[in-house]
């Protein structure tokens, strides 16, 4: 019989052996994961008279885990050259040189897989990873137009670290020597250190300096003190004096003048909104063509007996509307010839939501692109011919590409780093953009003032003010390596966004036109005051120039209210032929039309919800399902900026 106390050792023994085959079996990975950092970084630069920086590069790496070896990326400018000289490995016997070998088969070899990586091998895919393993290179190369020209002045703004590494740099040394022939203009130190040096940190040090060695040392020419202050001038300058351009032309055509509703009554609504067809103006009032001229059209010609119109509900719930044609099409030209050949195609008298639908399914159909063209044709008729230029112009554009060509050029000089002129060139076009929507909702809105104008002004002066900034901040303490022709596409680029929000926003195309359309604005305040009150001082009649300003929801709201005091359920919106002077509505009282008229109180909710979807595009079967409308609607440290030198480095 075996005791308990002999079988209680030899299971502890089992269990340890299992232990010791379970780690055995383990991947090496598991054994040692990938890490990678320096003990020690020594640099040791020197500036000589011909401008080069021939600098030292002690690597004290220590790795553990699979690395293949060590790498080590270069950041080099189009006008800098890389003369890379050797690398050598350290150790207990001296220093070993590494050989060039594209192949990297064996320990101690190194190639360059691009023209900015250096990679070289520490250990053979057969052996066991590392663990905490030391190992010490060091690379030797020299650099050249690295310096840049102020005026008399040179900087070195040189980054001596690399921040695209793996691991952190526990010790950081510099040494750096300069050439008599250069004096510096700031202290420098002999020496200079660092220390937990973290993923992504750099160490740049700027000096400014005169030379005075004899010959030309090669450095790159950068914008000087006096081209940084004339370009603020001129980014400062041009931008104030074409705002204050911009209001001395806007106040001289009265764009400012408040909007008063005080000398409005029948006979002035007579003499100056009534006598335009309802849908000019409402094509006129906000400077833009949409949903709402559409119905204000058919409004129109359903109030003057041309054509008559029903109200029903369909099988999605919604109100559906049929239009009956009561005269001969060819009494009708112009935009209104145009709507109702589209709405009763095919010859006919008659044509419903549904129909037009249905008719237009497969090739899709969008009544405001059908009457546009030639109701703004009508438009001008009334504007009295001036500056017709639109929002986007030749020079404009021509302003743009020229911008960005400098943009190019600079970066194919080397005179910018990366991708920073395409994302320059992006967010100029974006700020842009928002200046673009900002000065249409201004152009749009005449009963707005000089604080509105100046606050649509913002996305342009934010786009100036940011660009003066970082030439005065960045620039001009060489924080940043600019040459001259990418300062000049910035400030150019600047100008042409204060431009485009300039031309976005300013009125057009003359004073008659400014003063036609102030006096559509009042009449807009009028009648949305009136419709507040529970009885609007309004006609009937008006109705449609009610939908022209985009005021059908609140008429709208003004019905549902009377309907519910009203037991009227009929629906039906008659025409009324109204006698030959428009400025003598057949009804003085406003009923929302209602009344019997047109349905009762809370018919014209359904009638213009109606008209409004028979005014909605049909989209094509290729379209995204978007309505296609446009227009209006009814509703020494770690900073390193441009500084040269920095890069990568790390293991493979």
């Amino acid at each position: 019989m075996i005791s308990k106390k002999k079988k209680t050792p030899d299971l502890l023994a089992s269990c340890l052996m299992l232990s010791v085959l379970l780690t055995l079996s383990l991947p090496r990975i598991a054994l040692a994961q990938r890490e990678l950092h320096w003990d020690r970084l020594d640099v040791e630069a020197g500036l000589d008279a011909a401008g080069s920086l021939r600098v030292t590069e002690t690597h004290a790496m220590v790795f553990t885990g699979d690395w293949n070896g060590g790498e080590r990326k270069f950041n080099i400018h189009r006008q800098q050259q890389l003369t890379f000289t050797r690398i050598s490995r350290l150790s207990a016997a001296g220093p070993r040189d590494l050989h060039e070998d594209r192949s990297l088969l064996n320990i101690d070899d190194y190639a360059w897989t691009d023209a900015r990586t250096l990679r070289w091998r520490s250990r053979l895919p057969t052996d066991p990873p590392f663990a905490g393993t030391a190992i010490t290179y060091v690379l030797e190369y020299q650099l050249s137009g690295i310096l840049v020209k102020r005026g008399d002045r040179y900087v070195l703004n040189h980054d001596f670290a690399f921040p695209d590494r793996n691991g952190t740099i526990d010790s950081f040394v510099l040494r750096l020597t300069l050439d008599p022939a250069w004096q510096p203009l700031s202290e420098v130190q002999k020496v200079y250190m660092a220390s937990g040096l973290a993923s992504g940190q750099r160490f740049v040090l700027t000096v400014p300096m005169r030379y005075a060695g004899t010959g030309q040392p090669a450095a790159r020419e950068g914008p000087s003190p006096a081209s940084i202050a004339m370009a603020l001038l001129i980014l400062l300058g041009a931008t104030a004096l074409a705002m204050l351009g911009f209001f001395w032309r806007e106040e001289s055509w009265g764009r400012f003048v408040p909007v008063t509703t005080d000398q409005i009554d029948d006979r002035w609504i007579a003499e100056h909104i009534l006598r335009y067809p309802a849908e000019v103006v409402a094509a006129t009032w906000d400077d833009s063509i949409g949903t709402p001229e559409v119905v204000a059209l058919i409004a129109r010609l359903v109030r003057e007996g041309k054509l008559e119109s029903e109200v029903a509900g369909n099988a999605t719930g919604k109100p559906s509307i049929t239009l009956r044609l009561k005269v001969d099409r060819s009494t009708f030209d112009g935009h209104e010839r145009a709507l109702v050949d589209a709405l009763f195609f095919d010859g006919r008298t008659e044509s419903s939501t549904e129909d037009v639908r249905s008719h237009y399914r497969d090739q899709g159909f969008n009544p405001v692109e059908v009457i546009r063209s030639e109701l703004d044709a009508r438009v001008q008729l009334l504007l009295e011919p001036g500056d017709s230029d639109g929002p986007i112009g030749l020079t404009s554009i021509l302003w743009f590409l020229a911008c960005a060509a400098m943009l190019a050029g600079a970066w194919y000089l080397g005179g910018t780093e990366g991708a920073a002129p395409l994302f320059l060139a992006i967010g100029a076009l974006a700020v842009a953009g928002i200046a673009r929507i900002a000065g249409v909702v201004f152009r749009t809105r005449m009963d707005w003032g000089r604080l509105a104008a100046l606050l649509s002004f913002l996305p342009a002066m934010t786009f100036a003010a940011a660009t003066a900034a970082f030439l005065w901040r960045s620039v001009a303490r060489s924080d940043i390596d600019l040459s001259l022709l990418m300062m000049t596409a910035c400030v150019a680029l600047s100008l042409w966004v204060t431009n485009s929000s300039i031309r976005g926003m300013r009125s057009r195309p003359s004073r008659a036109a400014v003063a036609l359309r102030k006096k559509l604005t009042a009449a807009r305040e009028f009648f949305s005051a009136e419709l507040q009150r529970p009885q609007p001082a309004l006609r009937d009649d008006w109705y449609p120039w009610v939908l022209a300003f985009g005021l059908g929801e609140q008429a709208d709201a003004w019905s549902t209210e009377r309907a519910a005091t009203t037991t009227s359920t009929d629906q039906t919106f008659q025409s009324e032929r109204p006698s030959s002077d428009s400025s003598a509505p057949a009804r003085p009282e406003w009923t929302g039309f209602g009344g019997g008229r047109s349905g009762g109180a809370g018919g014209a909710a359904a009638w213009s919800a109606a008209a409004a979807g028979m005014a909605e595009s049909v989209p094509s079967p290729a379209s995204s399902g978007s309505d296609g409308s446009s227009g209006s609607s009814s509703g020494g440290g770690d900073s390193g900026g441009g500084s040269s030198g920095g890069g990568g480095g790390g293991g493979w």
